[in-house]
């Protein structure tokens, strides 16, 4: 699979896992008016851990260390990594970019957030996870989470 194709989903939650980092999202075009988590694509030679680190950086402008790897999901188009942190930082969250970011409850999430994390931010949370645990996607020819052309069936 080629590196650009990896991908890392950053969960940042406030110190006493209340609260989560989210980002009204305008960009891929799938993803417009939907909420998700920070992150983005994973440089060539970059380990997840150090992705996370800097998507969370560049996106919200706090710069959390320690990451712990939740969840590795293989799909046919894209490796995604999601990772989690809980950080007294996570309250210094701020709009970086031109897409807006601020804290959700985790007990109520957005209606509009990508469905994916109305699972991924109780999984992350749970303690009794023996972390990292893998996924595949069930389709053959994948999820379609991508920005890969949306309109084919």
């Amino acid at each position: 699979m080629p590196a650009n194709r990896s991908y890392v989903l950053a969960l940042l939650f406030t110190a006493n896992r209340r609260h989560v980092v989210l980002m009204r999202r305008t960009r891929p075009v799938w993803q417009a008016g939907r909420v998700n988590a920070l992150g983005g694509r994973i440089k060539e030679g970059e380990a997840p851990s150090d992705a996370a680190r800097r998507e969370v950086r560049e996106e919200c402008g706090v710069d959390v260390a320690e990451w712990t790897e939740a969840l590795v999901w293989e799909d046919p188009e894209y490796r995604m990594h999601v990772l989690s942190a809980a950080s007294e930082l996570a309250s210094g969250a701020r709009t970086m970019e031109d897409q807006e970011v601020f804290l959700a409850d985790v007990d109520a999430l957005p209606a509009n957030v990508i469905d994916n994390l109305r699972w991924l931010v109780p999984l992350t949370l749970d303690a009794d996870i023996a972390f990292p645990i893998s996924v595949r996607s069930a389709a053959a020819e994948g999820s379609g989470l991508t920005e890969r052309d949306r309109t084919r069936s």
